[in-house]
């Protein structure tokens, strides 16, 4: 049997490719040997399938495996699989099409670099942290060469938000790969015209929908002080201003004026609470909103079954496949999202698309509509629920995974 290495964070991991691990390795069942290779003081043990282990990083070793799969995001907990990806090529799968956010953080934010920045009379000190932001400089002008320098000054000098999407630093990883598997084609585009010798596979996310009890649901209401008669439009995932979450706090703020029981329900990890606490109640819905924050995984379904709209948004986008928004679909809620070009397989009869020039108007003018349309709600959800069950599958997420490792293997 094939024995794989999934390096990849595992829960309680603050991060949904944790989660989406765990689904991926149900979905392909016993067609593998398993280890995840993880970089963890503490891991959740009991959602791993029967047979699969949790190896700690320093405990790898790669001549036991056939072939090491990489999760990879845009985010510090991937910062150990960097160094493993370069020394063990494998299958990697690429969920952010962006990896420059937490790339650079890893050398501009290292321990040398804030070291320096306690204590910068200290010239040993100065010195370690120029190594680390040379090798950063480095990085840039391997993937974008004769523009490293100028790259790095420009994002030392913190020019803007935008630098890292324009300049996505994913070659790096992809190069070191044997093959690169994405979760839409525009992504799987994307890698082939920046590697154009890069060999790219799609596969699926799996998703499930999960039965919650009605009851169930609706004590959920109560206890987030929802009475039955509002209208609830929630937002689910990271809670960061790439999601759009003061556009709908706004939205759902004009919308009071004809909807009095119109209410905000934020579900997901805020990277600072004090200033969206600030934010929701400077436009105006801070006695309206409620922010759940982070929420165990096994109570996700229900609370997203207690919003009546959901608003997913994002802008800048990593072109990521959100598997927030796929478990949204899966729950049947009719949802509004950001007008983008990787979002196309969605149907249209699916979801509400917004403009990413009018997202503001585009989400009150969906809550006034939806608020007052039942049927339509009806058929939005039913629409999204089919859809996440026939293009997301376990058993489609089974077939592609099997075909990419298959192709990375014959490498």
């Amino acid at each position: 049997m094939t024995r794989l290495a999934f390096v990849s964070p595992l829960p309680p991991a603050p991060t949904g490719i944790a989660d989406y691990t765990i689904d991926v390795l149900h979905a392909l069942g016993d067609r593998y040997e398993v280890d995840v290779v993880h970089d963890q003081d503490r891991v959740e043990p009991e959602r791993l399938p029967r047979g699969v282990r949790a190896v700690r990083a320093p405990d790898f070793d790669a001549a036991r495996y056939d072939l090491p799969v990489y999760q990879m995001g845009n985010g510090m907990a991937h910062e150990y699989q960097y160094d493993l990806l370069a020394r063990y090529p494998g299958l990697l799968v690429l969920h952010d099409l962006v990896l420059h956010h937490s790339r650079a953080k890893m050398f501009l934010d290292s321990a040398e670099a804030r070291a320096y920045a306690a204590d910068p009379a200290r010239e040993d000190l100065r010195t370690a942290a120029l190594v680390r932001i040379d090798a950063y400089r480095r990085e840039l002008e391997a993937a974008y060469p004769g523009r490293g320098q100028r790259l790095a000054d420009a994002q030392l000098g913190t020019v803007g938000q935008l630098l890292p999407y324009a300049y996505p630093l994913f070659r790096g990883p992809v190069e070191a790969s044997r093959l690169t598997a994405c979760h839409n084609d525009f992504m799987a585009e994307a890698v082939r015209d920046e590697v154009p010798q890069a060999r790219v596979a799609r596969v699926v996310m799996p998703i499930t929908r999960v039965d919650v009890d009605r009851g169930a649901v609706e004590a959920l209401r109560t206890r987030l002080g929802f009475a039955s008669e509002d209208f609830v439009v929630a937002s689910f995932g990271l809670l960061t201003r790439e999601k759009r979450i003061e556009t709908v706090a706004r939205a759902v703020a004009r919308a009071a004026d004809a909807i009095p029981n119109v209410r905000l329900l934020l579900v997901g990890p805020s990277p600072d609470a004090k200033a969206l606490g600030g934010m929701l109640r400077r436009v105006g819905v801070g006695a309206r909103a409620v922010v759940a924050g982070r929420v165990p995984f096994e109570l996700l379904a229900a609370h997203i079954e207690t919003a009546d709209l959901v608003a997913h948004l994002r802008y800048p986008t990593a072109r990521e496949t959100s598997a927030a928004l796929l478990r949204v679909l899966a729950q049947g809620r009719p949802t509004v999202i950001s007008d983008l070009e990787h979002l196309a397989d969605i149907p249209d009869d699916a979801v509400v698309r917004a403009a990413v020039d009018d997202e503001e108007g585009e989400v009150l003018r969906a809550i006034l509509r939806l608020a007052e349309d039942v049927k339509h709600r009806a058929r939005l959800a039913t629409r999204a629920a089919a859809f996440v069950r026939e293009a997301h599958s376990p058993a489609r997420c089974a077939e592609g995974y099997a075909a990419a490792i298959e192709g990375a293997l014959s490498v």
